[in-house]
């Protein structure tokens, strides 16, 4: 097993972030979602990338210092031969403004391919590994903020809060 982890900011609130969350993975039952992630691959003389499809499932955790929802998160490829399963935990935590949130994973990972998968694992696999957890992390924070964005769209007055200086 190899540690892994990652982050990123989503550009929605962090009063709002666990449902939008949940519009994206099953956070509230121990169902699985089934999501396909692009993982770019970095080739010398060409810009590839590998697309996969994971089954995903989380289920509510308790976060014992209380400063996150969490979740403790799973997922595991179509191609278990050639890509990694994954578990961890998914934590959205506060960010240094009120608009915006972070989506953290912390977790390990089982190199594909037995013992041969920990030679490759150390040249190439734990790329294809962080660049599969960023891929996730780009994945849901894009679907969170289009569906936040959506939500304040439709608000009364959104329009004119849009315009900016000069409306009355």
């Amino acid at each position: 097993m190899s540690d892994i982890q990652g982050w990123t900011y989503v550009a929605c609130p962090l009063a709002h972030a666990r449902r939008y969350l949940a519009g994206v993975l099953p956070t509230e039952t121990l169902q699985s979602q089934r999501l396909e992630l692009r993982v770019p691959v970095r080739i010398p003389g060409a810009d590839a990338a590998l697309a996969t499809e994971v089954m995903v499932s989380c289920a509510p955790e308790i976060d014992p210092t209380h400063e996150s929802d969490r979740w403790h998160i799973r997922w595991i490829p179509r191609d278990q031969r050639l890509y990694p399963s994954f578990e961890g935990t998914l934590a959205i935590k506060g960010a240094e403004d009120y608009e915006t949130c972070r989506l953290v994973i912390e977790g390990s990972y089982r190199p594909p391919l037995g013992p041969a998968g920990e030679v490759i694992d150390a040249v190439l696999g734990r790329r294809i590994a962080q660049a599969t957890v960023d891929e996730l992390l780009r994945t849901v924070a894009a679907s969170m903020e289009q569906a936040f964005r959506f939500d304040e769209s439709r608000k009364p007055g959104a329009a004119g809060r849009r315009g900016g200086a000069g409306n009355v």
